[in-house]
C-alpha cells in the first residue's frame, strides 16, 4: 500500500494505492487529510476494466477529474480497459 499526500484546489486530500485480494484488483482511495473516504477508483483484473465510487454525495470535481486521470496513470494498463 501506498499513501500520498496531495493538494487540489485548495483542499488536502489522502490517496492509497493499494491491492484487494478479494476483488481481485488494485484501487486508488481518495480521502480528505484527516477525515472520511470520498471515492475510489478500482481496477478489476478479471474482468479488465475500472469502475468509480464514490462514498459522498458532493464530492470536487476537481478532486474526481485527479483521481481518474492518476488511476489511468498509476493502475495497470491493459489494452481495452475502460474507466
Amino acid at each position: 500500500m501506498q499513501v500520498i499526500a496531495v493538494k487540489i484546489g485548495e483542499q488536502q486530500f489522502k490517496v492509497i494505492m493499494g491491492s484487494d485480494v478479494q476483488r481481485d484488483g488494485m484501487y486508488l482511495e481518495l480521502s480528505l487529510e484527516g477525515g472520511s473516504d470520498l471515492a475510489e477508483v478500482f481496477y478489476s483484473d478479471t474482468t479488465h476494466t475500472f469502475s468509480l465510487t464514490l462514498f459522498e454525495p458532493a464530492v470536487p470535481l476537481e478532486a474526481v477529474e485527479w483521481l481518474i486521470s492518476e488511476a489511468r496513470r498509476r493502475l495497470p494498463q491493459i489494452p481495452g480497459a475502460t474507466l
